[in-house]
């Protein structure tokens, strides 16, 4: 695998380390480096990008609406690397499309693996993430019920795809999980996302362990 990646990202003494650091990661051939949203989005046009690494605060248009407008033109994925902790934030960042969250407390430690875990079509949510996802003890039961009817109007075999997705498995795992191939893995997922009426995966691993809270967390 090799990857160029953007880093968007205005605070110039943490861009300078985390480009050196992502930079002398074995799969990545490139890292191109923005201050804000506009250059970001900019040089998206310009090169091929296979991953943005975007920061939350940043001046101009703001991460999140920078995700946004990444996600809504391309299929780039999209990893959040910020020192933020508003879960109300997080919700929107999820809704907005990203498909990980990385605390900066852990970035240098862990942005390999979430590089690799989205790169396979998975997605990397960090523990802080992850909570901030959970439903709250306050959601209510109309909720609930509304979840568990979209959950049983999967069959058995999208259901076994939809636990291998919550645990963070990417197509080819799942296909070699349950000896099947990735095509047909791949309309399973476009099947139960329409049934779930979710836009993308972490959504779906969302509602399955919502109401699996015992099943692993997505990774």
């Amino acid at each position: 695998m090799s990857l160029h990646l953007l880093l968007i990202e205005d605070d110039q003494a943490y861009q300078l380390a985390m480009a050196s650091h992502l930079r002398q990661l074995p799969q990545v051939e490139r890292v191109s480096v923005a201050s804000d949203g506009e250059e970001g989005l900019s040089l998206i046009q310009q090169e091929r990008v296979d991953l943005a690494l975007l920061d939350l605060v940043l001046p101009g248009m703001g991460g999140l609406a920078t995700c946004h407008h990444i996600t809504n033109s391309s299929a780039i994925p999209v990893l959040i690397l910020t020192s933020q902790d508003d879960p109300e934030r997080v919700q929107q960042l999820w809704q907005a499309g990203a498909r990980g969250y990385l605390h900066k407390e852990q970035g240098f430690e862990q942005v390999e693996i979430a590089l690799a875990s989205l790169m396979a079509g998975a997605s990397w949510w960090d523990h802080k993430a992850t909570a901030a996802l959970q439903p709250s003890a306050g959601s209510t039961a109309v909720r609930r019920s509304a979840q568990n009817t979209q959950l049983d109007s999967l069959t058995s075999r999208e259901r076994d795809v939809l636990r291998c997705i919550a645990k963070g498995d990417d197509n080819r795992t799942i296909a070699q999980r349950l000896g099947i191939g990735e095509g047909t893995v791949r309309s399973h997922v476009h099947v139960l996302l329409q049934k779930l009426q979710v836009s993308n995966r972490t959504q779906a691993a969302l509602l399955w362990l919502a109401a699996n809270p015992e099943r692993e967390q997505p990774r």
